[in-house]
């Protein structure tokens, strides 16, 4: 079967690998989706050369287009093991963490805050005595409204919430809604992302082999590995990165 779409999506696959000096013809396998080492996070693809050195990837926009390369390569994928289906009962169930909650909250609740007070103090009168001060009150002004909005974009739209349906994984937030079912899923781990709040992403791989990442902004860490369980149990290659 071939994966890759067209030729443009090769090349750019191509001049990817020779940006990075590897010859996809040294390629002796690959793994896609788990940690390396101290790496963590989506997006890792080792890859094994016949050299017996290893190397590591992160194809953050170019995921799919990489994977179905390989593919097409036969390059065997060897952390891609299809599970055998059992007759489950998926529950209904939602995964989420008052304290990543309450963590979102304090964030948005300071930024406010802030907000305010930088209007307040905007709006007193200019003085050509303390020129720097007022020099400097504009350009915190600037950056709050640059990050003000970031901010609200990564926690009201960037973030997800997860919850198990009869159908497929159900992730939703404020703007939107999506179902992935079961059925359409081949592979599909749990990963963190490090920081002082750590977070949740969902990748995974459909069943056309191309490859969908999503943060889950409020799960609980430890929900990780009850999740994959289930998942395996309904035939899908799930992995929990996090737990391991």
């Amino acid at each position: 079967m071939n994966y890759t779409q067209n030729e443009t999506e090769k090349r750019k696959v191509e001049q990817y690998f020779s940006r990075k000096k590897i010859n996809p013809e040294d390629i002796q396998s690959f793994c896609f989706m788990q940690n390396y080492k101290f790496r963590v996070g989506p997006s890792i693809l080792i890859l094994q050369l016949r050299s017996g050195k290893t190397k590591m990837l992160r194809p953050n926009k170019t995921g799919t287009e990489v994977l179905h390369y390989l593919l097409d390569k036969q390059i065997p994928f060897s952390n891609y093991t299809p599970q055998a289906k059992q007759a489950v009962t998926v529950p209904e169930k939602s995964y989420w963490s008052i304290w990543n909650i309450l963590f979102d909250v304090f964030c948005v609740a300071v930024l406010l805050v802030l907000g305010y007070m930088m209007l307040k103090v905007f709006l007193e009168e200019p003085s050509s005595e303390y020129l720097a001060k007022d020099i400097a009150k504009y350009f915190a002004l600037i950056i709050y409204m640059i990050c003000f909005p970031i901010v609200s974009y990564y926690l009201f739209y960037k973030c997800h919430s997860i919850r198990t349906g009869h159908e497929g994984l159900v992730l939703s937030n404020r703007f939107s809604k999506r179902v992935l079912p079961y059925d359409g899923i081949r592979k599909l781990n749990f990963c963190i992302f490090s920081s002082k709040q750590p977070r949740v992403f969902i990748e995974l791989i459909d069943k056309d082999f191309c490859y969908h990442r999503y943060l889950l902004g409020w799960m609980p860490l430890k929900s990780a590995k009850e999740l994959a369980l289930l998942l395996q149990s309904l035939g899908i290659d799930a992995t929990d990165s996090i737990n391991q």
